[in-house]
């Protein structure tokens, strides 16, 4: 680890769990600029990065009283660094998409694509092959792909292991891929875009 750990004792933590603000404000400070270099890095913009960062400190301290007082609070921010970009980005994805026609979705180079692909078609396939999955299965996935929730969130929402939950994500995923194949990558850029 980097010196910025070695400054970040476990009473700091502590006093977070404990509702010290200025404990919040300490690892703001200490933190602060690693995790707006790290969002800035995956979303490409100061002011979105910025954000960002305000809203992982302020879910840190939100949850404060459910974290584990051991943990590398470094690890932890991250992590939910990560998920937060992961639902900024899947958000803005859906936004775009929802604001253009189904036709204009694939960009004008690629007409060749745009001809052999129906994009309601496409949309009409994944939704068919969600049906397929189990109740629980599909509950899982939705929650995860179009909730944006943790795997923590939809484990404690459930009442099942977080492992349960991978399992079903793992699966999930693997039966989209094998029953859309070829489609199953211009889903992916299509959501992305």
């Amino acid at each position: 680890m980097d010196n910025t750990t070695n400054l970040i004792s476990p009473k700091l933590l502590q006093r977070l769990c404990h509702g010290e603000e200025e404990a919040l404000r300490s690892l703001l400070d200490l933190l602060g600029p690693k995790v707006l270099a790290y969002c800035k890095k995956k979303v490409g913009n100061e002011e979105d990065a910025e954000e960002l960062l305000l809203d992982i400190f302020l879910k840190l301290w939100h949850f404060r009283d459910k974290i584990d007082q051991t943990a590398d609070v470094q690890v932890l921010l991250f992590t939910i660094a990560r998920n937060h970009i992961l639902n900024f980005i899947r958000n803005k994805a859906t936004r775009q998409l929802a604001t253009i026609e189904p036709a204009e979705a694939l960009p004008q180079q690629e007409d060749h694509i745009r001809q052999r692909i129906d994009y309601n078609e496409l949309f009409n396939q994944y939704q068919q092959v969600l049906e397929k999955l189990g109740e629980k299965q599909r509950a899982v996935f939705r929650m995860s792909r179009e909730e944006g929730l943790s795997h923590r969130e939809i484990a404690d929402k459930l009442g099942i292991s977080i492992r349960t939950v991978e399992a079903h994500i793992h699966s999930s995923l693997k039966t989209i891929r094998t029953e859309l194949k070829d489609a199953y990558i211009l889903i992916v850029l299509l959501l992305i875009q």
